[in-house]
């Protein structure tokens, strides 16, 4: 997962098909999909796999699952290389199962920012999103220096020029919806 985000520092954020078929013909290497059917992910995390790429599947957000160890075995028996959630008790499940467990953080403010980096130390994932990612430039004293993992950018990235500075400051790679940017 890490070295396919080195290799095209964009990941393709999807939130509907017309979206993930744009993604599967796209450059990222991995595909983040942030909506869906949990009845439907087996099939689509085949599409993904069969396009050459990696999927992280956002737990917390596809419909029918809950943030709990058998939502996250459900989406490992369904093929997820990775697996996303804000929750630390989902994120520890996902490292128990063996995939790559994804840690949101939701950067509201500055109390946010040290209780999510607190969550993030007992979870211990094996990479953490931080939304919106557009804000890294300004937080990143704060966030960086308490991370001994990659750090990914999400959300309000808007352009180009978004996309660089959050490189710039320490990212990862950025994850994205806007398809424009995932080929740049």
């Amino acid at each position: 997962m890490i070295s396919r985000l080195r290799d095209c520092r964009r990941g393709a954020a999807v939130k509907s098909p017309e979206q993930l078929m744009a993604a599967l013909e796209s450059r990222p290497g991995v595909v983040f999909i942030l909506r869906g059917d949990g009845l439907e992910m087996a099939p689509v995390l085949r599409r993904v796999h069969a396009a050459g790429k990696l999927a992280a599947v956002h737990l917390d957000l596809i419909d029918g699952l809950a943030s709990d160890i058998e939502g996250v075995r459900w989406l490992v028996r369904c093929g997820a290389d990775a697996i996303i959630s804000s929750h630390s008790q989902a994120v520890r499940a996902v490292k128990a199962e063996g995939v790559t467990a994804i840690q949101r953080l939701l950067c509201m403010s500055e109390l946010a920012i040290d209780l999510g980096m607190a969550a993030v130390s007992r979870a211990e994932p094996d990479i953490v999103e931080l939304l919106p990612g557009v804000i890294l430039p300004e937080v990143a004293d704060r966030v960086l220096p308490r991370l001994t993992v990659p750090l990914l950018a999400g959300g309000f990235i808007r352009d180009a020029i978004d996309v660089r500075a959050v490189l710039d400051a320490g990212a990862l790679a950025v994850t994205t919806s806007d398809q424009e940017l995932w080929g740049s």
